[in-house]
């Protein structure tokens, strides 16, 4: 065998090589067509989860907080809470130095007392004062009938006295008995006047008393607000006093968390709230925890937004900032889910939240 005859290839052989090189770029455009419109159905399958599932990661964790003040002024002396601490409804957050309402309601008593023992002394007079002003009466009535009759018989005397009938000692003498029945009129009518004072003074003491068991009941009460206690069960923020500090009635002292209810605010796009309605469950992770999973209800959805393109601020509205200026963008508008059952270890203030809206559950369907 020659040497031509052993490197010499057989044309069977290049023949598949050839076809193969034609077969390669036809692959590789149906391959790539194929990513296309595979990404291309993907896309627009999300797009259609995103439409009737809404997700922002737009939201924050919140709850209600009120300013804990006092109804009253004074030092603290007792400081029973620390910042942040949980505390319990009714439970002692700090008192104010009772000594001066104390005294208070101390003044009130007794003059309470006073003012009761008047009151029984005049009950056990009132049936003799009561007795005197008739026996009063009775004197003033006796005493105008006699000068009543002195005055008739002068009458009848001064006519004669002209004509000789009578002397004029007769008539000096009746003037001056109808002027002493005068003077005892007046002295009954005096009489009568002081027994009613004395028995009208019965009166007039209970007539004080509503306003001095009022005093008595103010005094308490201011003196029960010198302990002030937690509203419901929260936590204590913003906390920086120390004992010895002067209070000062309806000024925040501190901060106080409501921490029975959490809710989200989470800010959707103009666009998704078609998608969105008052009673749809909603999914939410907080990014300080991203392993729990937690479960809301919307509550309701913002009616209005503070808008970028408005020049004067308008109070109470919500503002939630664009993310673009350059470019127009959709608003958004925050809406209001209410966490069940919220972990108070886990929710803060102002964590941030990703929600996303799950819609009616099946019970909430059949309603």
């Amino acid at each position: 065998m020659s040497s031509s005859q052993t490197t010499k290839k057989p044309d069977f052989e290049a023949k598949p090589k050839k076809r193969s090189k034609k077969l390669k770029p036809l692959f590789t455009l149906t391959l790539g067509i194929g990513i296309v419109v595979l990404a291309f159905v993907l896309s627009l399958a999300a797009w259609n989860v995103n439409e009737e599932h809404p997700r922002t990661d737009d939201g924050v964790a919140r709850a209600n907080v009120i300013g804990i003040a006092p109804r009253i002024s004074g030092p603290i002396v007792k400081l029973n809470v620390r910042d942040n601490q949980q505390v319990k409804s009714g439970e002692l957050l700090f008192e104010i130095d009772p000594a001066d309402y104390q005294l208070a309601v101390d003044r009130a008593q007794a003059a309470l007392s006073s003012l009761d023992q008047q009151i029984e002394v005049a009950k056990t007079q009132d049936a003799q004062l009561k007795y005197q002003v008739k026996a009063a009466e009775d004197a003033v009535q006796q005493a105008t009938a006699e000068r009543d009759q002195v005055a008739d018989t002068l009458h009848r005397l001064e006519p004669l006295l002209p004509k000789g009938f009578t002397t004029k000692e007769q008539v000096d003498e009746t003037r001056t008995k109808l002027a002493s029945a005068d003077a005892q009129v007046a002295q009954a009518k005096e009489k009568l006047n002081q027994a009613r004072v004395a028995v009208s003074s019965l009166g007039t003491l209970q007539a004080e008393r509503p306003g001095a068991v009022a005093t008595l009941g103010t005094a308490q009460l201011q003196l029960s607000y010198t302990k002030v206690v937690a509203p419901f069960d929260g936590q204590v923020v913003g906390l920086n006093i120390s004992e010895g500090a002067y209070a000062h009635a309806g000024v925040e002292v501190f901060s106080f968390l409501d921490s029975r209810t959490w809710y989200v605010l989470a800010n959707f796009r103009e666009r998704e709230l078609k998608s969105i309605q008052p009673g749809m469950t909603a999914e939410v992770y907080l990014l300080s925890n991203p392993d729990r999973r937690f479960e809301g209800t919307v509550e309701g959805i913002s009616p209005a937004v503070q808008s970028q393109e408005d020049n004067v601020e308008i109070k109470g509205l919500p503002f939630v900032k664009r993310d673009l200026n350059w470019v127009r963008i959709a608003q958004r508008f925050p809406v209001r889910i209410v966490i069940k059952n919220p972990d108070p270890d886990i929710f803060r203030m102002g964590t941030t939240a990703v929600t996303t809206i799950k819609g009616f559950t099946e019970t909430a369907d059949k309603k």
